[in-house]
């Protein structure tokens, strides 16, 4: 499985919070300091670097960071991300970090970043106060640093992490991937409608890229009515990490009218007589849910010579 290291400089802490929120969301990961960074930690697949901008400069200890290591750097894939106050001037900057040492990134990214007078040491806060003074910037705080544009950074990288991947052919990872599903018969639908949050187990059956749910009601339909996209989880009970076998789907649902034929087709696959559940009390409300993603985590794949996870788009 690949592994991202997430390695940052800076004194105040917001680059700091980018590499945490980098390494939750593409992990496995880990993240360090250029002062904490170890030789075991070299070999992580894929390396992403994060500094922030001071005086319209890189940060000086990861610019030193990236020259010793630049050898190794070039025989990895690898992202970067600044943090600072102007986005054009910080990313000009990775720029120019990318052409002195011949790195070929990913991705180069500038996020908004921070400045707050009062937590500078005496040093910085003499330099800062004489740059926004040269600059024409009123000596007040600063603070561009946004949430949502630093997870929707984190998820890029996931992806290019993910295409880095070895893969299995589309054909042999499709029948992989139905012999699993259809040897379960029972998942975990999550349903979203704003705050509100559902995740109901429910049994399912699978037929041409769908899945099909009976369902008598419930407050899932409350969330399904007004959104569509929807995640499944179908997996294996856990017995150690050389036996994982699990699946996340992503897809979009649809509630099938009971007359059509394709309700009558599904019912008929179960097993089911149509005339009894016309006449049970309560309706049989029927979800298809159709698949656009798989995320496969499956021990077994190691043995067939790919990655042991594995990403279908359908």
């Amino acid at each position: 499985m690949i592994k991202t290291l997430v390695v940052y400089s800076g004194k105040y802490g917001t680059t700091e919070e980018v590499a945490k929120t980098v390494s939750l969301i593409t992990g496995p990961a880990r993240y360090c300091s250029v002062d904490n960074f170890k030789e075991e930690y070299m070999d992580f697949d894929f390396i992403v670097l994060g500094a922030p901008i001071y005086e319209e400069k890189l940060d000086k200890p990861m610019v030193e960071f990236v020259k010793q290591k630049s050898e190794w750097l070039n025989k990895k894939a690898v992202a970067a991300y600044c943090t600072c106050l102007d986005t054009n001037g910080g990313l000009r900057e990775l720029n120019n970090l990318a052409m002195e040492y011949q790195i070929d990134f990913l991705n180069l990214k500038a996020l908004g970043g921070r400045l707050i007078l009062e937590k500078l040491d005496s040093e910085d806060k003499v330099s800062i106060e004489e740059f926004l003074e040269l600059v024409k910037l009123p000596r007040e705080d600063m603070d561009f640093y946004n949430k949502q544009e630093v997870i929707n950074f984190s998820i890029k990288l996931k992806g290019l992490k993910e295409d880095l991947l070895e893969k299995l052919d589309n054909e042999k990872l499709l029948a992989t991937v139905e012999e699993f599903i259809k040897s379960h018969n029972t998942c975990c639908l999550a349903t979203c409608r704003g705050v509100n949050v559902r995740s109901t187990p429910i049994e399912y059956n699978y037929l041409n890229g769908n899945l099909y749910l009976l369902s008598e009601g419930g407050e899932k339909f409350s969330n399904l009515l007004i959104n569509e996209n929807v995640s499944v989880s179908i997996y294996d009970s856990f017995k150690g990490m050389n036996s994982l076998a699990g699946m996340q789907i992503t897809g979009k649902a649809s509630i099938i009218s009971q007359t059509s034929e394709e309700y009558e087709a599904v019912i008929e696959m179960k097993g089911l007589n149509l005339e009894s559940l016309k006449r049970l009390p309560v309706n049989l409300n029927l979800i298809k849910i159709r698949i656009e993603r798989v995320e496969f985590l499956y021990s077994k794949f190691r043995e067939m010579g790919v990655d042991s996870k594995q990403i279908l788009n359908y």
